[in-house]
């Protein structure tokens, strides 16, 4: 008895030519001995039993089970009983479910074709891994789950699945790691292919040698592979190493295959054979033709996608996209537009935008010229390009302004900087001045129709843009002199204003003391004098202590010390404040530690508050001495460097002997005139490492 096996592989070499999976299923029908074993039916319902008729049948004998044009409704109840069965033909029965058979681990060739099954699940056929040929064709089945036909222990060689009712085909059940014979799902309704699973193909495995077919089915669209696991296109070959046989299929032949097939262009020959061309049923110019000859013949580039208003296309507008040349052409020719289009549709490709032949007179800047490769205006009324609709456009290879009635108020300069590799201008009037005469110079060295180029003039009228700067450059060159003068001197005004205002910004302080006008009158003040200092320097406290307060006091100056006159404690900042806005003169010491103690320190506070009052108030004074003999570069508060700059201080290092005199005469006039001035004497200064001073003598303060 031939095996089905047999009979499968002699049909696949006689109408295929495919060698590849002979030899190992032809072995396996020629080498095995099957015993044959019988159905017995147990009701009228269609369920069986199995039985063995011969006697001499052994446990470990191979087996057989066939039994067509028969009323089985489910499988025999007692087949897992019979785990050698090799070999089951149930062919024109009434099956409609397939139950648990994963126990017939032997199982070689199951024939279930003309049964009533609807569905297979993905544990249908698990452990069956000695399974190679199947054949479900023309059952009712309308699903087949992912991973059913083809999985990690199932290595089945030919599989028949025609004549059924499949909407969609995964493709988990499509491919299969390593060489097959064959996959049949010819004569369904399948009309897209599904990666439910999401897998991506592994680009280290080979998915064949073999052959599938979807022949007469109703797909309309080509399969977009990259949406069932090929990742790149260009892996295509190297992945799939079998056949595609789509005939009868009413494949568009639009920009969706296109891609598939400008890949393949040099293997078409081995991916489809002439015995599986494959015909286009759209668009109407390509209806009926080979696809294989639109290959053969370089044809690809009228595989193009028309879009829709609904997907973006401008309304009475033609889109179209060619996947061939990455470019989606919108034609919005001869429509009476007045301005350009507002949206194009969404695409990764370049735009080809045409707007020929309308009312266009204003060349505006649009969100999608960045993407724009080719702009077509011609044909229209433009009189004015905006200069930011050329910046955008920089990627643009052909620029057509030709032809355009009227004449450009002025064309943007920077036209010349686009790479454009065509730019027509045929036709074209432009208004020229001085300002434009780059434009003939540009001319010059630009490949572009130069002698249909024009200016309009207000002394010439219309001549050739090319001989603009002959006929006009000597007037252009005497006010480009005076333009060039004007311009100097406007710069030479500019700079000299941001140094000014840079020096005055960085010498704002000395600017405001050298042009303080100072009253020196006494004023209504409570106190004449502020001592402000750093009184954690001992030799500092006993210097101010003992020799400058007396001094002051015996001058007739109404001093004070906040280290003196404050209660016990600290001095707060707001007592601070109060005492200086009734005093008319701040005497700082700035010593090295000044304003540089831990914490915030009062005398910030009292140097900050008696700035604001010098600042504002014309009968204020701050004299200042610079005890340390600090340079302005050791001191922080900007302000206090101003007066060092400015020499505004009284410097200790002063070896006159004249210190207090000089100090003195720098506060001024004392609250209580009616006062003698008394001189003082022995006001010694050994302690601080200064020379002695023999006699301070008062000069009479008015």
């Amino acid at each position: 008895m031939i095996s089905v096996c047999t009979v499968l592989l002699a049909f696949l070499h006689s109408s295929f030519g495919f060698h590849g999976c002979q030899s190992g299923m032809l072995d396996k029908g020629k080498t095995l001995q099957l015993k044959q074993i019988e159905i017995e039916y147990t009701s009228v319902d269609g369920e069986s039993i199995v039985m063995i008729v011969e006697n001499t049948t052994n446990g470990n004998d191979s087996m057989q089970l066939m039994h067509t044009y028969g009323v089985m409704t489910y499988f025999p109840t007692n087949i897992c009983n019979y785990s050698t069965l090799a070999t089951i033909n149930l062919f024109e029965n009434k099956i409609r479910y397939i139950s648990n058979i994963s126990c017939l681990m032997g199982l070689e060739i199951l024939n279930l074709k003309r049964n009533r099954l609807t569905r297979l699940s993905n544990t249908t056929f698990l452990g069956l891994t000695q399974l190679i040929a199947l054949d479900i064709s023309e059952n009712k089945i309308i699903e087949i789950e992912p991973y059913a036909l083809v999985g990690l222990n199932l290595n089945i060689s030919y599989i028949n699945a025609s004549k059924n009712s499949l909407t969609s085909v995964d493709i988990t059940n499509v491919v299969m790691s390593g060489p097959f014979c064959f996959r049949d799902f010819s004569n369904n309704q399948v009309s897209k292919l599904t990666n439910l699973e999401g897998i991506v193909l592994d680009t280290n495995k080979t998915y064949g040698p073999g052959i599938v077919t979807f022949q007469d089915n109703p797909f309309l669209t080509w399969p977009e592979f990259d949406k069932l696991g090929v990742e790149h296109l260009v892996d295509l070959g190297t992945l799939f190493d079998f056949g595609f046989n789509f005939v009868g299929a009413n494949f568009t032949c639009d920009c969706k295959m296109e891609p598939f097939l400008s890949l393949a262009e040099n293997i078409v020959n081995r991916i489809w054979r002439n015995v599986h061309d494959v015909k286009c049923t759209n668009p109407p110019n390509l209806k009926g033709m080979s696809v294989l000859n639109l290959t053969r013949t370089g044809r690809l580039d009228e595989f193009v996608c028309p879009i829709s208003v609904e997907n973006g296309c401008p309304i009475k507008c033609n889109c179209t996209e060619k996947s061939r040349q990455r470019m989606l052409i919108v034609d919005c020719q001869d429509l009476g537009l007045t301005t350009l289009p507002d949206h194009l549709p969404k695409t990764s490709f370049s735009y080809e935008l045409n707007v020929c032949n309308n009312n266009i007179s204003v060349l505006d800047a649009r969100d999608y010229f960045k993407n724009v490769s080719v702009l077509k205006i011609c044909n229209n009324q433009l009189q004015k390009i905006n200069v930011a609709a050329i910046d955008v456009i920089k990627n643009i290879t052909n620029l057509s302004l030709a032809n355009n009635g009227g004449f450009l108020q002025s064309l943007p300069r920077s036209i010349q900087y686009l790479t454009a590799d065509s730019l027509d201008l045929r036709n074209l009037t432009i208004f020229c001045d001085c300002d434009t005469i780059w434009i003939s110079e540009w001319l010059q060295f630009r490949q572009v129709d130069s002698d249909t180029v024009y200016c309009h003039t207000e002394s010439y009228g219309r001549i050739k843009a090319i001989d603009f700067k002959d006929v006009h450059g000597d007037k252009c060159n005497v006010k480009d002199f005076k333009t060039m003068i004007i311009s100097i001197c406007i710069a030479v005004v500019l700079i000299l204003i941001v140094v000014i205002t840079v020096i005055s910004y960085k010498f704002r302080y000395e600017i405001r003391i050298l042009l303080r006008q100072q009253d020196n009158s006494v004023g209504k003040f409570k106190y004449d004098i502020y001592i402000s200092f750093d009184e954690n320097s001992d030799r500092l406290l006993k210097w101010v202590k003992q020799i400058l307060v007396p001094f002051l006091d015996n001058c007739g100056y109404c001093t004070y010390l906040p280290i003196r006159d404050c209660l016990p404690g600290n001095i707060s900042e707001d007592d601070a404040r109060n005492v200086l806005h009734e005093t008319r003169c701040f005497l700082v010491i700035v010593s090295s530690n000044y304003l540089c103690q831990e914490g915030r320190p009062r005398s910030e506070v009292e140097w900050k508050y008696a700035w604001d009052l010098y600042s504002r108030d014309k009968y204020r004074k701050i004299v200042m001495i610079n005890f340390d003999h600090l340079p302005a570069s050791r001191v922080d508060p900007p302000a206090i460097k101003a007066f060092i700059r400015l020499r505004k201080v009284l410097d200790f290092s002063n070896r006159d002997g004249e210190h207090l005199n000089h100090i003195a005469r720098e506060i001024g006039h004392r609250r209580r005139i009616d006062l003698p001035c008394v001189p003082l004497r022995a006001f010694s200064t050994t302690t601080l490492k200064h020379r002695h001073i023999e006699e301070v003598e008062l000069s009479n303060i008015a």
